[in-house]
């Protein structure tokens, strides 16, 4: 059928995908997952040929989930999601994250007319999630997030239907008399993939409407192309340096025009005016050669009288940082200006110091640390410049100041020390995330230099996990951080201490640092090796103990993402390198025991997960032997190594007993890696997996029935019986099933 009728096979397999959405079926399962990734899979190959009808069939589905779902989306309340919602939730998700992986892959059956119409519809229903406000509820944001990556997908082939789309709303407001006219067309500006020739033709047709807009779609206009601009820089790297290199002659005059008729539209409104400047310093920085002039202005070298606005500019935001400025409005105004002028310079090849931009940053960067990392002078609070918040603007500072120079290390002393303010330490943290994650530019510097901080961050790891563990509050206000409840998601974390603990939040943030990369917190330069395995065990210790903490939902995943990640075999070398084998006995046992004697007395309540997870630990255990199968039972012989054996096979067997036959599935995987473990050990000496493991035989029986499962469940469960008697295992074995219900 699919090659003699590939149109109604290919609307067959769509019908099939919406009919396996969560709204239809309810919660997936691992085969519900696995039929859905599958299929996902089949639309996206069928997309390369049949662009449009999928596209189409895909938009229905989101037409009428987003439709089921819509009474929901705009509630105010963070409230835990009923089943219906979630089932509606995930369909989106589904549906979103489908549209923009065919998005991304070029049409090749596409014509103008299939464009208009597929694009047309599509941008209607992806705009609404754009539109949606309220950004402390978490299902809205990922919705959000997930329409912003179709819309950039989408707008990578289809350029000009998204810029039609934009270009109209522009006439229409500069025409409108409405008194809360909607933004969100304009807003789509922040979400396209645009290049040079893109970005001058938005500047171009911002340039041609400006003045015909009201002041409330300039704030908008204002903060969507300077978000174009990042996104510009972040995609096309390359023509951003190309820019400084060569300047873009069109380029220039746009970004000379745009910035002159910012400069006149607000010259009689200082709050206003202000509010223009990140902007406007990005507009110079695009222009190389004009920003040349007025900074070389300072040494006495002559400036054209054209440029004298952007001179008196300069010096504005210049004094905007100045000790002496009492101005409260401009000093806020004046240090975001200057991260986001420090933040372009990362742009550019740190090689390049004689580049105008460096010049620039060399004459505010003291200023500026001054003012976000003095500790005994706390920086300003209030509505940061188009919801900017202060977390977000140290942060981007950090990072600019780590890539500039990184080998200066004011900042970091001061984000480090204990004794400072807790939004310091969110700020150390959540740059070293972007640090790591963040796709890097080849002059960036790697994260391996602030290795050698690793002693440090362990110690603020460990206060961060008792103060958060402890039920400990803050009572204080955070002086550091706007308390507005309109700034972005992470500043939302410290709004409401009797809802989410700023602790508890930081204490989110380290997990997900240590997962990213646990070199971090492993590098241990010129340490004993008794040392270093007690700074390890501390550390896996405090991990552990997060993965059964009650009430740490996100973090005890990310806590066993994190042990997961401390696992891999180069990894486990640097739990101790004076004894690795011994160390990895010792640590890896006790995270297997705790975590089992948990399970047994049923204190963790995501067990499936914690199952999923114990058999992922097992795998990398069982690599880590296998690469020294030579000498692998060395440091074995220490009774924790036994206990947590028995342990673990009580928690399989307890678990064969489950009505989940996912459980069961998994259960039966982690006796055969049992054996597996036993087979790499018994080769390095000349010991009988027998002796390794008295149950070897019983346990492989009861992995080679795992097969069995899938076919027939009344045979399998005839299986266990059979042969625990025989191995005489229902005397040892006598705890209750660990799952009698689903």
């Amino acid at each position: 059928m699919g090659t003699q009728k590939p149109g109604e096979w290919a609307n067959s397999l769509i019908a099939r995908f919406e009919e396996q959405l969560p709204y239809k079926t309810g919660a997936q399962n691992l085969h519900s997952r696995i039929n859905e990734e599958q299929c996902k899979a089949c639309l996206v190959q069928i997309s390369r040929h049949r662009f449009s009808l999928v596209i189409a069939g895909l938009t229905k589905i989101l037409q009428r989930v987003n439709e089921l779902y819509q009474p929901t989306i705009s509630s105010c309340l963070n409230r835990t999601q009923t089943d219906l919602e979630k089932g509606y939730h995930d369909s989106l998700v589904i549906v979103l994250d489908t549209l923009e992986i065919c998005l991304s892959s070029q049409p090749k059956d596409t014509t103008k007319y299939d464009e208009a119409m597929n694009v047309k519809i599509l941008l209607r229903e992806v705009c609404q999630f754009i539109d949606m406000r309220n950004e402390s509820n978490v299902s809205n944001t990922l919705l959000r997030q997930l329409a912003s990556k179709v819309l950039f997908a989408l707008s990578l082939n289809f350029f000009n239907a998204v810029f039609n789309r934009i270009s109209a709303r522009l006439q229409e407001l500069a025409s409108s008399s409405e008194e809360n006219p909607d933004y969100t067309d304009i807003e789509l500006i922040q979400h396209i993939n645009v290049d040079i020739l893109r970005l001058i033709r938005l500047l171009t047709e911002s340039i041609q409407k400006f003045k015909l807009l009201r002041k409330s779609a300039h704030i908008v206009l204002v903060t969507s192309l300077e978000k174009a601009i990042w996104n510009w820089m972040d995609t096309y790297p390359q023509e951003f340096a190309e820019v400084q290199c060569r300047p873009n002659d069109e380029l220039s005059k746009c970004c000379d025009t745009l910035f002159d008729t910012l400069q006149d539209c607000f010259s009689d409104n200082k709050k206003s005016r202000v509010a223009m400047w990140p902007l406007q310093i990005m507009l110079l920085v695009l222009n190389p050669k004009v920003l040349e002039e007025i900074v070389n202005a300072d040494s006495g070298a002559p400036c054209s009288p054209r440029h004298t606005k952007k001179k008196h500019f300069i010096d504005s935001v210049k004094r905007g940082l100045s000790p002496q400025n009492n101005s409260k409005q401009m000093i806020e105004a004046a240090v975001v200006t200057c991260v986001k002028l420090c933040k372009a310079s990362t742009y550019l090849n740190i090689a390049d110091s004689g580049n105008v931009t460096f010049v620039l940053v060399k004459s505010v960067i003291n200023d500026l640390k001054s003012l976000l990392f003095n500790p005994s002078k706390s920086y300003i609070r209030g509505n940061l410049i188009s919801g900017y918040s202060e977390l977000d603007l140290m942060t981007d500072c950090f990072v600019s100041l780590f890539r500039i120079m990184p080998h200066n290390n004011d900042a970091l002393k001061v984000c480090l020390n204990l004794n400072t303010h807790i939004s310091y330490h969110y700020v150390i943290v959540n740059s070293l995330l972007r640090i790591i994650k963040q796709p890097r530019l080849p002059w960036w510097p790697q994260i391996e230099l602030l290795y050698p901080r690793a002693a440090e961050l362990r110690a603020m790891f460990t206060d961060t996990l008792n103060k958060a563990t402890q039920g400990y509050i803050v009572h204080t206000p955070l002086r550091m951080i706007s308390l507005s409840l309109k700034s972005k998601e992470v500043q939302s974390k410290f709004n409401k201490s009797e809802e989410m603990p700023a602790y508890r939040n930081l204490l989110l943030c380290f997990v997900k640092l240590i997962h990213a990369d646990p070199m971090l917190m492993l590098s241990n330069p010129g340490r004993s090796g008794v040392e270093i395995q007690s700074s390890t065990t501390e550390l896996i210790n405090g991990l552990v103990s997060l993965v059964h903490h009650t009430g740490m939902g996100e973090i005890s995943q990310e806590a066993m993402d994190a042990l997961l990640a401390l696992h891999r075999p180069d990894r486990v070398h640097m739990w101790n390198p004076e004894a690795p084998l011994n160390t990895f006995w010792d640590i890896s046992s006790q995270v297997l025991y705790n975590i089992s004697q948990k399970l047994i007395q049923r204190q963790i309540g995501n067990y499936r997960e914690v199952l999923r997870w114990l058999r992922d630990v097992l795998t990398c255990r069982n690599e880590f032997l296998a690469k020294h199968k030579d000498y692998a039972n060395v440091g074995s012989q220490i009774p924790i190594c036994k206990q947590a054996h028995i342990k673990l096979e009580v928690v399989f067997f307890m678990c064969l007993w489950s009505i989940d036959t996912d459980v069961v599935l998994v259960a039966m995987s982690c006796f055969a890696l049992l054996c597996q473990e036993a087979d790499i050990r018994c080769g390095s000496d000349e010991i009988s997996t027998q002796c390794l493991l008295p149950n070897y035989a019983v346990f492989q029986e009861i992995a080679h029935t795992s097969t069995v499962l899938t076919t027939g469940l009344i045979a399998f469960f005839k299986q266990p019986v059979r042969i625990w008697e025989e191995a005489a295992i229902i005397k040892i074995y006598t705890v209750p099933p660990l799952c009698r219900s689903a």
